[in-house]
């Protein structure tokens, strides 16, 4: 018995030791230097086309991102057809107005400091947005709306989709991409969960004026935006550090070239 008394409190002693002896360590946090992102956008609207160039910052720091000013940036399509696009703000290169036409190969070249960029996008064919409405979901006693947009997908042609949501003039954080692999040739119903400014922000009411964007777009796009979907989750909130989606632009850059068809509709929530 005296044996077993002795061991334990040679336990609780070292026990003790260990706890009350916490050794900080600091921890080094690698960071990844600035990368050249690029936000390209081609489509069937006749109007202002916008390339937008920036620099990334580090994950932990605020989302403002540098703008890089004194690029030359030219598009090309597969016709023959050349525009530049001059700087029209600091890191926004613009053309117009010009209209995409579904079908055609679009290239871009960005060239800065002699270091050259570039990607392509094949337009979709329009695939137009047939109606939206408000989706009610009960949960308990509470009602919550949501936004529901309704579109024919075209039977027998692999499509692929990104929708943005505004909702009163903000564009909804979360990131909304789709394709047909289930629902080929069929009425497809879509829900949007708006999510807005804050956590409280996350549902529609009455009044609220609310406007949906369809982009078709083509197949390496929409690997970007679904990944970028997928780590939705992932961050400060999800416990990992998203990392950087799929992009379709060369040397190493971040970002998208997208050559797209759009549709619009707006509605007032009732």
């Amino acid at each position: 018995m005296l044996r077993k008394i002795k061991y334990l409190s040679l336990l609780l002693a070292v026990s003790f030791s260990i706890c009350s002896c916490e050794k900080v360590i600091d921890v080094e946090l690698n960071t990844s230097p600035n990368q050249l992102v690029i936000e390209g956008n081609i489509s069937n609207k006749l109007g202002l086309q916008t390339i937008k160039i920036s620099q990334s910052v580090a994950y932990t720091e605020p989302n403002d991102f540098p703008a890089v000013k004194g690029a030359v940036v030219n598009v090309t399509d597969d016709q023959g057809s050349s525009w530049i696009f001059t700087e029209s703000a600091p890191g926004s290169y613009t053309f117009g107005p010009l209209k995409g036409e579904p079908g055609r190969t679009y290239s871009l070249k960005v060239n800065i400091d002699n270091v050259l960029y570039t990607a392509s996008s094949t337009m979709p064919d329009s695939v137009g947005i047939d109606s939206l409405d408000v989706k009610v979901f009960n949960f308990g006693n509470e009602k919550q709306k949501q936004a529901q947009v309704h579109y024919k997908d075209p039977a027998g042609v692999a499509n692929q989709y990104r929708f943005v949501l505004k909702v009163n003039g903000f564009q909804s954080r979360s990131v909304y991409s789709e394709n047909d692999r289930f629902t080929d040739g069929n009425n497809v119903p879509s829900v949007m969960f708006f999510n807005g400014k804050n956590d409280d922000d996350d549902e529609l009411k009455t009044g609220d004026n609310v406007e949906v964007e369809m982009q078709c777009i083509d197949k390496n796009v929409f690997t970007y935006w679904n990944t970028l979907s997928q780590q939705s989750q992932n961050g400060p909130g999800g416990g990992v550090t998203p990392g950087n989606p799929p992009s379709n632009i060369s040397n190493n850059a971040l970002g998208y070239f997208s050559a797209h068809a759009v549709s619009k509709k707006e509605m007032v929530v009732k």
